[in-house]
């Protein structure tokens, strides 16, 4: 089918097979709002692990740097840049590293969350059509556009809403800190920060949800499968019905050649003298009651009387018992009951031909 075909035209729905090939191509289930959730969650952590004090070493690092900054400057144009940029470097990314661990840590758990962490090289390969015009306009003025554009105005809103509810919940604080020291302005600032972050959490959480149910929808949608599709799937699993008549009847045929290889064993070959033919096995010293070693109708019964006439076993002609014996009884299985009589009657006569046939002069 075409890539350009609708999936509204596809009346099926995407097999177990087709997602699989799908996520192997790197086309899988994934919101990006429940990734940024991840990120959040992480950001929330390391700020309430590392505490403000990363902010404030953070600042005297800095504040240093500054008020040195007419002894440093003579040593930063000698070339001595080194150790300054290392105690720069140490100063700052040691104090902020769980503010930028922790959200990537985050974000990577949501993949796996979402199972959406797979290895694709097909994502990487070159295509036109990422760079079509008619495909982009699709996508942007779409379905999918359109969901996008009203869940980021939807985003624009809440946090707006978020973030003026909590500046008017904490005015007066704001108001009060005018007088108090930089350590109290920077601690505010953090919880502050803290705070809104939770906020935004929360709301990333229920709109990532949202994201992540219609996202699973558009790809359940995209990976629609035509009727044309399910049949290449089928013959592609089971095999061409052609292949697979084939192979059944060669195996019909294997399984013929081992039952005819039993003949030669059998003690008598009860028959309808042009559709069937049983051949029983009995061993006068077994408890058991004789066996099947082979039965057949028409061709099959042809052969059997055929190999039996070879192998020198006695041939009974008796259409009832050869007819129930057929019906009744599988391969390996013993005969039933009600049948002893009429076998036992053609047992004994295979033993009076063989005995008849040992008495023949040479």
């Amino acid at each position: 089918m075409s890539e350009d075909e609708s999936p509204d035209d596809k009346p099926f729905e995407a097999s177990e097979k087709k997602l699989l090939d799908a996520r192997k191509k790197g086309e899988l289930v994934k919101s990006t709002d429940l990734i940024a959730t991840g990120s959040y969650g992480g950001l929330i952590l390391g700020l309430v692990f590392a505490g403000a004090g990363t902010l404030t070493i953070s600042a005297a690092t800095m504040q240093g740097l500054l008020r040195e900054a007419d002894t440093l400057a003579p040593e930063l144009f000698a070339g001595g840049a080194s150790s300054i940029s290392l105690t720069l470097i140490l100063g700052t990314v040691g104090a902020l590293s769980l503010w930028f661990f922790l959200p990537m840590l985050g974000a990577i758990a949501s993949l796996v969350l979402q199972r959406a962490l797979v290895f694709a090289p097909t994502k990487l390969e070159p295509k036109l059509n990422r760079i079509s015009i008619l495909s982009n306009a699709k996508n942007k003025f779409g379905r999918e556009g359109l969901f996008e554009f009203l869940k980021s105005t939807f985003k624009l809103v809440v946090f707006s809403i978020l973030l003026g509810l909590l500046f008017m919940y904490e005015l007066d604080t704001m108001i009060s800190l005018a007088a108090q020291p930089v350590s109290a302005i920077i601690g505010f600032v953090f919880y502050l920060l803290i705070e809104f972050l939770a906020l935004v959490f929360l709301a990333t959480l229920l709109i990532g949800g949202v994201d992540y149910i219609w996202q699973r929808a558009q790809h359940l949608r995209k990976n629609r499968m035509s009727r044309q599709e399910v049949v290449d799937e089928t013959k592609s699993a089971e095999g061409d019905p052609h292949s697979k008549q084939y192979r059944r009847q060669r195996a019909i045929e294997i399984a013929t050649q081992q039952m005819l290889a039993d003949v030669p064993d059998a003690s008598v070959v009860v028959v309808n003298p042009t559709h069937y033919a049983v051949a029983l096995k009995w061993d006068r010293f077994s408890p058991t009651a004789p066996i099947v070693v082979a039965s057949g109708v028409d061709h099959v019964a042809a052969a059997i009387r055929q190999r039996a006439q070879e192998a020198g076993v006695p041939i009974h002609r008796d259409p009832p018992t050869a007819r129930a014996l057929y019906a009744t009884c599988k391969l390996g299985q013993e005969i039933p009951r009600a049948q002893f009589k009429a076998v036992a009657a053609a047992i004994r006569f295979a033993e009076a031909m063989r005995a008849k046939a040992r008495k023949k002069p040479l």
